[in-house]
Formats: structure tokens, sequence, C-alpha cells
């Protein structure tokens, strides 16, 4: 035998994954990757797996049909307790299929965070104005009136009951002669969503083949020797 040679086999080692041993302190994480990994010299980035976590998402579909009457699929995902997610940008996936890039922003155990996973073609959504209505009231001190009622109809094509978000606006007055009234049948689940002012949300959870209409609308009244504008 040639000299430094083996003289027999030896057993192979299956490959497997290695995790990173993570130490959380107080005010930060200290991340040891274990052993070591050979980056060949061909200019492309190596990818090293330092933790993996499997999360349980709220799913939401949100549509804001005066602006696009599509349809869009969001995760809100809370983060696991123990150690912060660092930011960065994350490939996304839906039914093992890859829609798209999003980005991360640090979180801290226990954060809540959604990510959109694009359009959700599944769920149909229609947008009308139902009615439009401008007039004076008043015989001595006359007054302008400006109606407008919408109609949203939504419809769940999936075979399993999906929740739906729905968002919409109605004006905001910024003068004390101008009056907004919010009518229609179909009263918002919230007003002033994130504390923007007008804004509305229907929060909904719709059956397999199931469809809902939105009825609602505003009433603007205004001295009449005064004109108004609107900024949307």
């Amino acid at each position: 035998d040639t000299e430094g040679a083996r003289t027999e086999e030896q057993p192979l080692a299956k490959a497997g994954d290695v995790r990173a041993a993570i130490e959380t302190q107080g005010f930060q994480a200290i991340y040891a990757i274990a052993g070591r990994v050979t980056v060949p010299a061909t200019g492309e980035a190596k990818r090293v797996q330092i933790d993996d976590a499997q999360l349980d998402p709220a799913l939401v579909v949100r549509a804001v049909p005066k602006r696009d009457t599509k349809a869009f699929l969001y995760a809100k995902v809370s983060m696991a307790r123990g150690t912060p997610i660092l930011p960065g940008p994350v490939s996304l996936f839906r039914d093992g299929t890859f829609v798209g890039t999003g980005n991360l922003p640090q979180l801290a155990p226990g954060e809540e965070h959604e990510l959109g996973f694009g359009t959700d073609d599944a769920v149909r959504v229609r947008y009308a104005i139902a009615e439009e209505k401008r007039g004076e009231t008043g015989i001595i001190s006359s007054s302008k009136t400006d109606m407008r009622n919408y109609r949203i109809t939504v419809k769940n094509l999936h075979e399993r009951p999906i929740p739906v978000s729905v968002l919409d606006q109605i004006p905001v007055s910024q003068n004390n002669d101008i009056k907004i009234e919010l009518i229609g049948k179909t009263p918002p689940t919230k007003r002033d969503v994130e504390e923007k002012r007008g804004v509305l949300a229907w929060d909904m959870t719709l059956a397999p083949d199931e469809e809902k209409a939105i009825e609602f609308g505003y009433r603007a009244t205004w001295p009449g020797g005064k004109k108004i504008q609107y900024g949307f």
C-alpha cells in the first residue's frame, strides 16, 4: 500500500442542516453558526441557514374598490417569543408557487407584521355609484346638498370561508359650515381606520360561493351662498 492511503472505506456521514446556536440577552441576540461553509470562487452569494420557525398566519382578503376592484391576500404573522427577527428581504410563496418578494423590518418577539401575497382572483369585487343627487333646501335661508350612494358587492369563489375587509371613504369637513352625514343601509364595522379620518371598513366572513352587498353613502350640506370643493 502507498503510504498515507486508506486501507478500508470509512462510513460516510449523513449530511444535514446545522442550526445556529442563539444566545438572547437583554439588548442583543448573538448567532453562533457551527462548522465551516465552503464558498466557491464564482462571484455568487452563499446562503447559510441561521434558524427556522413555524408560524400560523391569520389570512385576510382586503379590497379598496374605489381605487381597484381587485382583491388582495394578506397574511398577518405574530413573531415567536425568544429571538428578534432581523430585517431584510423575504421570498413569498403561495401554495408552493413563488409570488414575489417583500421586506421585513426588525421585529421584536411577539410583534405582529403583515405581508401581502398578491391578488386573489377567487374573490370578485364590483363597485358602482348607485345614486348621485344635488339640490337646495329651505326658503328664507337656503342651503345646498350633495348626496351620493355607492353599492359594493363581494363574492367568495373559494371552496372555504374567507375573511374579507373592504375599505372606502367619505369626505371630512374642514369647515364648521359644511356638514357631512354618513347614510346607507350597511353601517361600517370601523370608522376612522388607523386614525385616518373618513376611512371606513367593513369586515366580514364570506362562506363558499356567498355574495354580500355593501350599500352606503354620504350627504353634504352647506350654506347656499358658498361653494365647496372636494379633495379626495
